[in-house]
Order: structure tokens, then C-alpha cells, then sequence
């Protein structure tokens, strides 16, 4: 009688972790954000938060599991926005403008990643400051031809940064 010798299904997908970083330098200002304010690199050519290589493949997808923001400076009035995720990259909008998607847009949302300014950590002498979102469990699909989500930052305090801030998010993701 013959052994059949059935594959592991594990390695036939076996998922993979990864983590996709993205930094920008806000501009050159200490403008304060209103309520509902895009956070950007620009005021005059801003561009949305592009997460490249969130999937492995073309409109494969994944789990986000946990995401931090690192802002280069420790402000007393700690940041608190969300960052809105979408397969497609929504229309771009300048720093410290209000943002109001389309319904179009809005279509192709992902996730809603809310950063409380409670939850930042920074001790005395650090010069920057972090706050991290864990035990999410977000799952996406990346659009037909992409392997990569698109964000927008936006304020929902306002917060008064310091000039040229590096602002950072990073998503760790478990690829399909």
C-alpha cells in the first residue's frame, strides 16, 4: 500500500510579519492645527501617507496589528488625530486644511487609527515623543493593482508643533 505524503498548509501561505515605516517633516511652521485639520509635509503640494509593500502581491491584503507615531519633538500638548487608511490613494490635501472626503473616497476606507494624546510616552530628557496603538486586528485588501494603503493624517486637537517636526508611523502588519 502506497504513503501518501500530503503537504503542510502552512507552507503553502504561511503569513509573514512586516513593518511599514513612513516619515514626514511638517513645514517650516508653528502654525496651530483647528480641529479636523490634515497633517502634512506641505502647504501647497501635500501628498497622502503612501504604506508601500503592505501586501505581498496585487490586491492581496493583510492584518494590521499595531501602530505607532513618533512625532521628533516632546510638545506639553501632546498630538491627538487619527490616522484614516484607504486602498486607494484619496485626493491630496496641504497641511493644516481642513479634510473632507468624497463619497467616492470614502468607498475605498480601511481603518481608522486613533491616536489619544493620553497615550503618549516620553520621559524627562527625551526629545521626541511616541504613542502606540496595540491589539488591533484591522484587516485589509489592497486595491487591483496595488500592493500599498494610503493614509491621511488629521488633527482632532489643536496642537501646536514646533517647526519642521519629523512626524513617523509605522504599521506592523501580518501580510496574507
Amino acid at each position: 500500500m502506497p504513503i501518501f505524503t500530503y503537504p503542510d498548509p502552512l507552507q503553502l501561505v504561511r503569513p509573514a510579519s512586516k513593518t511599514v515605516t513612513v516619515t514626514k517633516t511638517r513645514p517650516a511652521n508653528t502654525v496651530t492645527y483647528a480641529v479636523g485639520s490634515v497633517v502634512n509635509e506641505s502647504t501647497s503640494a501635500g501628498t497622502v501617507w503612501t504604506f508601500a509593500s503592505c501586501a505581498r502581491t496585487a490586491a492581496a491584503g493583510g492584518i494590521i496589528q499595531a501602530a505607532n507615531l513618533i512625532i521628533s519633538t516632546a510638545q506639553t500638548l501632546k498630538f491627538d488625530g487619527v490616522l484614516w487608511l484607504f486602498d486607494t490613494a484619496p485626493a491630496t490635501v496641504n497641511d493644516n486644511v481642513a479634510w473632507a472626503p468624497t463619497d467616492a473616497e470614502m468607498k475605498t476606507f480601511v481603518a481608522a487609527l486613533s491616536f489619544s494624546n493620553t497615550g503618549w510616552k516620553s520621559g524627562t530628557g527625551l526629545a521626541n515623543g511616541q504613542t502606540e496603538l496595540k491589539g488591533l486586528s484591522d484587516s485589509f485588501q489592497c486595491a487591483a493593482a496595488s500592493t500599498s494603503l494610503f493614509g491621511v493624517l488629521v488633527a482632532n486637537n489643536a496642537y501646536v508643533p514646533t517647526s519642521a517636526e519629523d512626524i513617523t508611523i509605522r504599521l506592523r502588519i501580518i501580510q496574507d
